[in-house]
């Protein structure tokens, strides 16, 4: 049986982030029961449904995300409620990873314990600095002291696997504010930190505030800086690096995600969530009205092999794994790159890849420039198929 991944999209919110442009929507109280009862309805086709196969037959869940949005801002048992309805999708490996992901101020003791009952063992907390100017001109509910207290909460609960999402590159934020950040994360002792710089979505309201003149982020060049930082404090306090922005203790490394860089297989429930399964790729509505009025299945398109040459490029190379060239060949019938190729040479003459142990993976100083790498490596790729 093939391993799947579950994620289960919850779109309601306290309060929109000032850099969100996620599918999610602060209050709509009113709406909440309607989108669960909607969601469990999806949940119970899906274990009927035969577009794929039957999926309890073919596949077993190795892990399950929910997200948002605030997923722990709704009454957990609903949580509780449709964890207990995916089962009937497919069955759950006994040690499947089972992640909910949380905002510290949503957070109580008996919310946790909930969850724990409900068979969730992972807990990913959205912290992003532990400033708390910081965190107001991001638009968070939260505070600093907050996120410590969750963390302190969740362990009395009996979570053990807790994520801390951090977040550079913010709009005035300064080396000392970031290093702050990361040394408190990591007097936490927390097993996994995700660290991620700040993306300026068109659209949102910290966007417009930075494009008018009356914030500024940090250049390009502190960014990189911020990063390298990470990187190195992460790696001597016991956290490996196997993401661009996601860093593990030993064993502790995200299997959801995992799933994502290495394009297994992957069900979307809910507003706004995507899925691939059996190189078909499709997503439901992103606009709320629309899922509740029944809208599922959207964008259906079924790869073809350019299509997976592309994303196995894109995706593997985030990984500091990278490409497994032995997989490659068995799945495309074709080496990666002819022997000796020039452009592979120059990668790695100039520091950005590395070639080992039959794996082609990005350095340090590669994952910097990753999507300039990419296209390089995808040039390759075209002149192979040609």
């Amino acid at each position: 049986m093939k391993p799947l991944a579950l994620y289960l999209h919850v779109p309601f919110c306290a309060r929109k982030c000032a850099y969100c442009d996620f599918a999610s929507w602060p209050g709509r109280e009113g709406e909440w029961w309607r989108y669960f009862d909607a969601l469990v309805t999806e949940i119970r086709l899906w274990s009927e449904n035969t577009d794929f196969g039957l999926l309890k037959a073919r596949f077993r869940v190795r892990s399950a995300f929910i997200g948002g949005g605030t997923p722990t801002l709704v009454p957990a048992e609903w949580i509780a409620e449709a964890l207990r309805m995916c089962r009937q999708i497919a069955p759950f490996d006994a040690d499947a990873e089972i992640t909910i992901e949380g905002n510290p101020g949503t957070l109580t003791p008996g919310k946790l314990r909930a969850y724990r009952r409900a068979g969730v063992n992972r807990l990913s907390l959205g912290a992003q600095s532990f400033d708390d100017d910081l965190l107001h001109t991001l638009g968070r509910i939260h505070t600093a002291a907050q996120t410590v207290e969750a963390v302190r909460m969740a362990r009395d609960a009996g979570f053990s696997n807790i994520n801390l999402d951090l977040m550079y590159g913010l709009p005035g934020q300064t080396m000392a504010q970031w290093l702050d950040t990361l040394n408190r994360a990591v007097a936490l002792n927390v097993p996994h930190i995700s660290a991620y710089s700040l993306i300026l979505e068109p659209g949102t309201p910290l966007a417009a505030r930075v494009a008018s003149g009356e914030i500024s982020v940090p250049d390009d060049e502190a960014v990189i800086a911020m990063q390298r930082v990470a990187v190195e404090l992460l790696s001597k306090s016991d956290y490996g690096r196997y993401e661009i922005s996601n860093y593990a203790k030993p064993k502790s490394e995200s299997r959801h995600n995992l799933t994502y860089w290495y394009r297994g297989d992957y069900l979307g429930l809910g507003c706004a969530a995507h899925s691939m399964l059996d190189q078909s790729r499709f997503s439901n509505p992103d606009a709320l009205d629309a899922y509740l009025a029944g809208e599922r299945m959207t964008d259906v398109q079924r790869l073809k092999q350019w299509d997976i040459i592309e994303e196995t490029v894109m995706l593997n190379t985030r990984a500091t794994r990278g490409i497994d060239l032995a997989a490659w060949e068995r799945q495309f019938a074709r080496p990666f790159a002819p022997q000796d190729d020039k452009t592979l040479k120059r990668l790695a003459g100039a520091g950005y890849i590395e070639i080992s142990d039959g794996r082609l993976y990005l350095t340090g100083r590669g994952l910097e420039v990753q999507n300039a790498v990419v296209l390089e490596l995808l040039e390759i790729q075209e002149a192979m198929e040609r």
